[in-house]
């Protein structure tokens, strides 16, 4: 991300602030993001791991989000003393079909906090966190969805995919003469079983969030001895390697 577009991002916040209806959480929110530092060193950066079930896949054929799930990953390190776990009534149907893969029946929404509740809650323990999700953009089209929708805006944080951190490490470490035939699964459940971690329940936003955590740990180990220091260079690892399938 160049100088240039830092500069716009940064008029865009401003221009956003100066809204008079611009709710509370909002202007926090907004706030954090007009002086973003991509020089800081990754071992100083804060992330969030997060996860989200649905009623389904197609966010444009109205399902909705049934669950979000995060924890706290700096210093190298996952706290699990401060996580995040809601429980979101859908206002609507849970097909049977997606109800078999998540366990999250209508009984277990039914009574829980509206989207509109959760999202507010969300951005104040994210605020300006590098957000990390396996497979995000599924997670993120559902969570911009409902921001669009109720605030009209999307979420501001920069947002790393695990999917792609594992292809583009493993395009790093195999040699440039077997690289047009590697091909890797980027199931989470494959991604554990090639990094050693355990999913305690898949399907389970919480659990995935955890699972994704433990991974994304090891991933920037491995990052910072292939020389990565800064989010920056976090960044600029973290784009679609030429080549590889998906």
């Amino acid at each position: 991300m160049g100088t240039i577009l830092l500069q716009l991002r940064r008029k865009y916040y401003l221009r956003r602030l100066r809204r008079q209806d611009l709710p509370s959480f909002l202007r926090d929110y907004l706030e954090r993001f007009v002086h973003l530092n991509l020089k800081q060193p990754v071992a100083e950066t804060e992330f969030v791991v997060f996860d989200t079930e649905t009623t389904g896949l197609n966010v444009k054929k109205g399902d909705r989000i049934l669950s979000i799930s995060a924890v706290r990953f700096k210093n190298g390190r996952i706290d699990l003393s401060e996580t995040f776990h809601e429980m979101v009534n859908p206002d609507r149907d849970i097909p049977s079909k997606t109800a078999v893969i998540h366990e999250i029946l209508p009984r277990m929404v039914n009574g829980k906090p509206m989207i509109g509740e959760v999202l507010p809650r969300f951005i104040g323990y994210i605020g300006s966190a590098v957000l990390v999700a396996h497979h995000e953009w599924l997670d993120m089209s559902f969570l911009n969805s409902a921001m669009e929708r109720l605030h009209g805006l999307p979420l501001q944080n920069i947002v790393l995919d695990t999917a792609i951190l594992d292809r583009a490490l493993a395009f790093k470490r195999t040699p440039p003469t077997a690289r047009g035939d590697l091909r890797l699964d980027s199931r989470l459940e494959a991604l554990a079983e090639r990094y050693q971690v355990p999913i305690e329940a898949q399907h389970s936003s919480f659990w995935d969030a955890v699972a994704t955590a433990q991974i994304f740990q090891k991933m920037v180990k491995e990052a910072q001895r292939q020389g990565v220091r800064s989010l920056r260079d976090l960044v600029k690892l973290a784009s679609t390697p030429p080549g590889l399938g998906l």
